[in-house]
């Protein structure tokens, strides 16, 4: 009777400190996110638009933003534009981040259906803490166009799993048009569904679900040209991309990122390896995640080696994890000694995770934030945020040159210069913030005199020199 009761505790418990760690884990995540100033040269673009200015300027005038993705993420975010503060702005668009992300991975884990009848509500939550467990923290903690893409195509996938009425196939069809209007490189989601409603059913649905797609996909982007011009949106979406040059080092990349790429190819490839021809005849619950996974690696892989890309150019291993966590734990979850054992092996790699993330940060890391809004507004017009544009925003109502935007444009042989470059400075420009150990392209540097002089405020280092002649200040570059 005391072994039956042990093992009862402890099939309890141990699912208990893995939610938990994950807790925990993602509680951390989120107090990084105002850390990094990556979420808020992607947060500004939302702001420009609630505010009037156009997130997609002209090539030859605006402001210079590294916003080359859809409009949908910018509309998704625009709830932060209400806070008072910059900090306020990043917890609630870091909020919005995380929500959408845990939702579609709660949705799929919970709706997907299995062939196991006797799958159990342990099984699906252990599945949804594989999830989040496995998950790329770069996710959780930046402001990524791929992450509102990832989390509606999951939803959008779910819909097509579930139902096979015209309804939940047209909701099926918004839904990846809506993860496109996130990010172009999302088009092959479009390609799995098809592909995947022709195997099940015939290939005459195949091409209606296609036809349906392109309808609403081409609706969004008619109403964002008719909102930000025509000319302007395929400037930002089409031409810069595309001119965007290859790295200089494929193998740099590769080991960049060869543990991320090694996991999302290797998993998915041994899971589909051990079930064989059971994934892909047309009543398999793994065929449509199966899909999603072989289809998206031509476009992965060609943004990821594209200057810019990254491992959030990896997709399709997320849109196979959910629905793959969720058949895998509810075949095996059905005793008590596996769930005991899923969950404590949950439960170590939290651990492992809280320990190499951030040890000690359990408040959000605002501070710096609060400060560079006191420097802009003890210095207003004369100092530069080149990575901080919202706390010149919240300072001044002003938006100025984003450095990834001026990086990109000069990348794709599309350089702000002349007057163009001076219009979006602060007026009496002498002076340039930078955070301390925060990574820079050199564009702003460019612009700082070599006898500035250098000082520190808390954590920024602030470069400062006479205020400029009425010329005003030179074009802006990168050091070579």
């Amino acid at each position: 009777m005391r072994h039956f009761e042990l093992r009862h505790w402890s099939a309890v418990l141990m699912p208990t400190l893995a939610i938990t760690g994950a807790v925990a884990w993602l509680w951390r995540c989120f107090c990084l996110f105002p850390a990094h100033g990556w979420n808020e040269i992607r947060l500004a673009p939302s702001f420009m638009w609630a505010h009037g200015v156009s997130p997609y300027p002209s090539a030859d005038s605006g402001l210079a933003t590294s916003w080359i993705y859809g409009p949908l993420p910018l509309a998704l975010h625009l709830p932060a534009t209400l806070a008072s503060d910059t900090a306020g702005a990043l917890l609630i668009a870091g909020a919005i981040n995380l929500t959408m992300t845990l939702l579609a991975i709660l949705a799929t884990c919970v709706w997907w259906p299995t062939q196991n009848e006797l799958a159990t509500h342990w099984g699906r939550l252990l599945a949804g803490m594989a999830c989040v467990m496995l998950w790329p923290a770069a996710s959780l903690e930046f402001l990524q166009a791929d992450n509102a893409a990832i989390a509606i195509g999951l939803l959008s996938q779910l819909c097509l799993q579930t139902s096979e009425t015209r309804r939940a196939h047209w909701l099926a069809a918004a839904g990846c048009a809506a993860a496109i209007a996130c990010k172009q490189t999302l088009l092959p989601l479009a390609i799995a569904q098809c592909l995947y409603l022709t195997v099940r059913d015939n290939v005459r649905i195949g091409i209606t679900h296609g036809l349906r797609i392109l309808v609403l996909t081409v609706a969004v982007f008619a109403l964002a040209a008719g909102i930000f011009g025509l000319e302007e949106l395929e400037f930002h979406l089409l031409v810069l991309p595309a001119r965007l040059p290859w790295i200089g080092s494929f193998t740099g990349r590769l080991a960049e990122v060869w543990p991320q790429l090694l996991a999302q190819a290797g998993l998915p490839l041994l899971v589909l390896v051990w079930l064989g021809r059971r994934a892909w005849h047309r009543d398999s619950p793994w065929l449509l995640p199966a899909l999603a996974w072989v289809s998206a690696w031509p476009l992965d892989l060609f943004s990821l080696f594209k200057n810019g890309g990254s491992i959030n150019s990896l997709h399709g291993a997320l849109f196979f994890l959910p629905a793959a966590a969720t058949l895998l734990a509810t075949r095996t979850a059905t005793t008590l000694r596996w769930r005991t054992g899923l969950a404590t092996l949950a439960m170590a790699v939290f651990a492992l995770r809280l320990v190499n993330t951030a040890p000690g940060t359990w408040r959000p890391l605002c501070e710096h934030l609060r400060q560079g809004e006191f420097l802009a507004r003890r210095l207003p017009g004369e100092i530069y945020f080149p990575w901080h544009p919202l706390v010149t925003f919240y300072a001044e109502r002003r938006f100025d040159h984003i450095e990834d935007g001026l990086f990109i444009r000069y990348l794709a042989g599309q350089p702000v210069t002349g007057a163009a470059a001076a219009a979006h400075l602060p007026p009496r420009f002498h002076i340039v913030a930078f955070l301390r150990n925060e990574m820079d392209w050199g564009i702003a540097r460019s612009l700082i005199p070599q006898d500035a002089q250098v000082s520190d405020f808390g954590p920024w280092t602030l470069y400062s020199w006479p205020l400029m002649p009425p010329g005003g200040p030179p074009a802006p570059s990168p050091h070579s």
